[in-house]
C-alpha cells in the first residue's frame, strides 16, 4: 500500500459514497488507474465495507460511554456475544490487556438503558467489576461510530 492508496482510503473515510469518478479527479490519476486500484483494496480486503455516519443524537442515543468490564473467574470460557440483541447499545468491543478483560463502547437512549446494559453485563456474562466512562463530546478529525441503532 502506497500513498496514493492512503490518499484513496482517507477520500472514503470522509465520503464513502463518493463516485471513483470523483474520487479520480481528487486524485493524480486517471478513471481506470482509480478504479483498478480501489478494486484491488475491495479484493485484499484492506477496505471491507462502506457504512453511514449516523448522528447518535437524532437516532435517539443520546448517552454515549466507554465501559471497562473486568469477568469474573471462569466467565471467560468464550468470547461474549455483544452483536446479541440484549446488549443493543454496544457498538464496539475489543478484548484489552491490563485490569480490564473487554472495552465496550456502548450508546444507549438513556441512563436507565445504560444501568440495564450493566446489569446484564454482570447478571449475563459474569462481569465482576464494571467502570463506566461517559463520552462528553467527540474530538475533531475522527469519525463517529458506525452502529448506534
Amino acid at each position: 500500500m502506497d500513498q496514493l492508496d492512503r490518499k484513496i482510503i482517507g477520500e472514503l473515510q470522509n465520503d464513502g459514497r463518493i463516485s471513483v469518478t470523483d474520487l479520480a479527479e481528487r486524485l493524480p490519476l486517471s478513471l481506470s488507474a482509480t478504479s483498478e486500484r480501489l478494486k484491488r483494496l475491495l479484493d485484499t480486503e484492506v477496505i471491507t465495507g462502506f457504512h453511514a455516519r449516523i448522528d447518535p443524537e437524532l437516532a435517539g442515543r443520546s448517552i454515549e460511554a466507554l465501559v471497562d468490564v473486568r469477568l469474573g473467574p471462569g466467565a471467560y470460557t468464550s468470547d461474549p456475544d455483544f452483536a446479541d440483541p440484549a446488549f443493543a447499545g454496544v457498538i464496539d468491543a475489543v478484548h484489552l490487556t491490563g485490569r480490564f478483560d473487554v472495552q465496550l463502547h456502548v450508546m444507549t437512549h438513556d441512563v436507565a438503558e445504560l444501568d440495564t446494559l450493566l446489569a446484564k453485563l454482570k447478571d449475563e456474562i459474569g462481569a465482576e467489576e464494571t467502570n463506566t466512562r461517559l463520552v462528553l463530546r467527540q474530538l475533531d478529525g475522527f469519525p463517529r461510530p458506525v452502529r448506534p441503532t
